[in-house]
């Protein structure tokens, strides 16, 4: 979440003073700050950006409350003033001005700069940022070892669902699975239409977000995910990661309720045939298969290791377990940001691999893992 008034007043090094907040206005984020002593600065702030200010456009206190006016109009959610620069103090009509248009004003102590307040809001945005960033990674992973599970897209489903911590459901024409809480009917009704038109397609119904679930033609499903908090591109980039996931996996086949044993086992035949004839064959190599693929990709970086001293298995391990943050693994191996970035990407031309994907990532992580690496 951006800042707001309460976490500014907590960075007791700043003393900055609350002079007029209600609860509505105290709680509005400011996205950045910048400080202006234009007549008119609105040309030059975006929504949710806050403003710091000596006062030196009034020429009379006559013009502060059309200055905050057009201030409010802009979507600023709160103003700095700085003090015992022009004028002792907070004037009374800047106040009134603010707390009329339900803008957050503070005192800015002559002692701290501007750039000190710019600073804090730009370090706790960058905080939220890398948290968001290690959550979304974090959460991927996890995701990709819930698919390796007996349960399959079950197991992903409930992973999912814990993580976002909102229900999720895999509709299809005839079922719904479900994990932390049933999907309305209304949603399963608009997912089965979704279906029947059998084009890819995403939507929102009372507040679930809907996106349909494997190749146009051959839909698997429709992944339903209700309310969330925080919905933003984090959430969004793991719900997406999810639906690749579930186009790619198997579905179990649906019990009879009827029939004799040979008819069911006739059925079930059919049904796993149809299944591996859409499905990925990936999830169904054995695991020998597997390692020696693994034991190959470390063959191939440690072979190019030895020839050219580059240490591209070092870096990736680095790099992976700093959740592929560039500048964590620069300071873990005690290099330049910029030489961790490169190695990256020369290991990926050495192995073939697009190691900006998740997927890519996720198979190389999992390689090392298994070797004792991570």
């Amino acid at each position: 979440m951006p800042i707001t008034v309460a976490d500014l007043t907590a960075h007791a090094q700043l003393g900055l003073r609350v002079v007029w907040a209600d609860e509505q206005a105290a709680a509005r984020p400011w996205s950045w700050v910048h400080s202006s002593d234009l007549a008119d600065p609105t040309p030059f702030l975006g929504e949710g950006d806050a403003l710091l200010t000596t006062g030196t456009q009034w020429s009379s206190d006559d013009e502060i409350e059309p200055w905050v006016a057009r201030l409010a109009a802009a979507g600023v959610p709160g103003i700095g003033f700085g003090t015992e620069v022009i004028r002792d103090g907070t004037p009374d009509a800047l106040v009134a001005a603010c707390e009329r248009h339900g803008i957050a004003l503070l005192e800015v102590p002559y002692r701290t700069p501007f750039i000190a307040v710019t600073r804090a809001v730009a370090d706790a945005d960058a905080r939220e940022r890398y948290a968001r960033v290690r959550w979304t990674l974090e959460t991927q992973r996890a995701l990709a070892l819930a698919a390796l599970r007996p349960e399959g897209v079950a197991a992903v489903l409930a992973e999912l669902a814990r993580r976002i911590e909102a229900p999720v459901a895999l509709v299809s024409l005839v079922e719904a699975e479900s994990a932390h809480g049933e999907a309305p009917e209304t949603v399963a009704e608009a997912a089965r239409r979704m279906l029947t038109a059998g084009r890819r397609a995403a939507r929102t119904v009372d507040g679930w977000s809907l996106q349909t679930v494997g190749a146009p033609g051959s839909l698997a499903g429709v992944l339903a995910v209700g309310p969330m908090s925080p919905d933003d591109d984090a959430v969004r980039a793991v719900v997406t990661s999810v639906v690749a996931m579930a186009g790619l996996a198997p579905r179990e086949a649906p019990r009879s309720e009827g029939g004799d044993a040979r008819e069911r086992l006739e059925r079930l035949r059919t049904q796993l045939a149809r299944l591996l004839a859409e499905s990925d064959p990936a999830p169904l190599r054995p695991a020998e298969q597997d390692g020696e693929t693994g034991a190959e990709l470390l063959a191939t970086l440690r072979v190019h290791d030895a020839g050219t001293g580059e240490e591209l298995e070092a870096t990736l391990t680095a790099w992976l377990q700093e959740d592929a943050v560039a500048e964590a693994a620069a300071l873990r191996l005690g290099i330049h940001r910029h030489t961790v970035r490169a190695r990256v990407r020369r290991a990926g031309d050495v192995l073939d691999r697009d190691l900006s994907s998740f997927a890519a990532r996720a198979e190389l992580w999992a390689v090392l893992h298994a070797h004792g690496r991570l």
